[in-house]
């Protein structure tokens, strides 16, 4: 019986696991796939990635993903979960139930033309045909009975087993903004420093803050959910928007003298210093606060995050790269501060 929280290699995004094994069985939700080596790497793909023995294990077992959660539509979240749906035996056999703000749902949300140039396509490789094809991920969810929810918006509350989920984001006019051709490829770095901030000590960044807010459509149109079950109380934002997490959790009746307790916050955006405010830290109480990145890419994690979080909380700054940790303090800063950040054991049990 319990929860436990299994944040996946995914080089520079995420890939999320969570499970609940109670008197009934088991309830998975995984949240987002990395990038495509997340699945599978190496020439023709012949090496499994995380996902990949993630998913094997599960299917040894017997189970489901009750719930597959598309945050966005970032490569270094979505890219991972499309190798699974385009390899047989995996996420066309194991899944139930999707979110995905799809352009299709949007653009019905809002009774605007569609835009097939915005369509998920997965690739057919076969070696009977000469050219590669291309399937609809619409078309392949409806083929193969996945329940799918309707558009995915703040302020909703969700069941899945025993998992309640509370939406804090994308608000309705964040997706609107997604009423346009989509970017071949999104960069999902642009509003990052590129350069990291390392070489700054904390004093430095403690003396001169002051929070700058992301401005990517792509980033604001994630999905960011509280998910509960029993006691146990998770923030998991994608790349979500700190300004519009902060409403909701104001609408929800958190403040600075009513903070919201929680279990394990998954930072917002890889430690972006664009998505993670003083502010937001100022509503929470969490033991826990897990940053997804292997820091190859756009200067994440920034240091002005792991400042705001070592200033404003008494939690755990937690890695799924060990390799990340070393950089993020300068040699004085170690032995006052060097406790606060740790490696992630390979499942979190809550």
């Amino acid at each position: 019986m319990g929860v436990s929280v299994r944040v996946l290699e995914a080089n520079h995004g995420d890939c999320i696991l969570v499970s609940y094994e109670g008197a009934s069985g088991t309830t998975n939700i995984l949240i987002d796939g990395g990038t495509s080596t997340t699945f599978k790497y190496g020439p023709r793909q012949r090496y499994a990635g995380a996902l990949c023995r993630a998913l094997d294990e599960l299917k040894s077992k017997g189970q489901n993903i009750d719930l597959a959660v598309l945050t966005h539509i970032d490569d270094d979240h979505i890219h991972g979960l499309i190798k699974a749906f385009e390899a047989p035996g995996y996420l066309c056999d194991l899944v139930k139930s999707i979110w995905f703000n799809s352009s299709r749902l949007i653009t019905q949300h809002f009774r605007a033309p569609e835009i097939p140039e915005n369509n998920v396509l997965l690739t057919d490789d076969s070696p009977k045909t000469s050219v590669r094809q291309g399937k609809e991920l619409e078309t392949l969810l409806c083929e193969i009975g996945c329940n799918r929810s309707s558009l995915v918006l703040a302020g909703q509350v969700h069941t899945v087993g025993p998992f309640t989920l509370k939406v804090l984001s994308p608000e309705r006019s964040q997706l609107e903004r997604l009423l346009h051709k989509w970017p071949s490829e999104v960069e999902s770095g642009a509003t990052a420093a590129h350069d990291n901030d390392y070489a700054l000590s904390l004093e430095e960044i403690w003396a001169a803050d002051e929070f700058e807010s992301d401005s990517s459509v792509y980033n604001g149109s994630s999905i960011a959910f509280l998910l509960e079950v029993d006691n146990t109380k998770m923030l998991f934002l994608g790349d979500a928007h700190d300004q519009v997490v902060v409403e909701r959790l104001k609408e929800l009746g958190f403040d600075e003298t009513n903070k919201l307790h929680l279990d394990l916050v998954k930072v917002s955006h890889h430690g972006s210093q664009y998505n993670t405010s003083s502010e937001f830290l100022s509503l929470l109480q969490s033991s826990r606060y897990v940053i997804s990145t292997n820091g190859s890419k756009h200067g994440l994690p920034n240091k002005r995050t792991i400042a705001r979080i070592i200033k404003d909380t008494d939690g755990q700054i937690c890695f799924n790269y060990s390799d990340v940790i070393k950089p993020l303090l300068l040699d004085h800063e170690i032995q006052h501060y060097g406790s606060r950040l740790e490696a992630l054991d390979e499942e979190i049990q809550l």
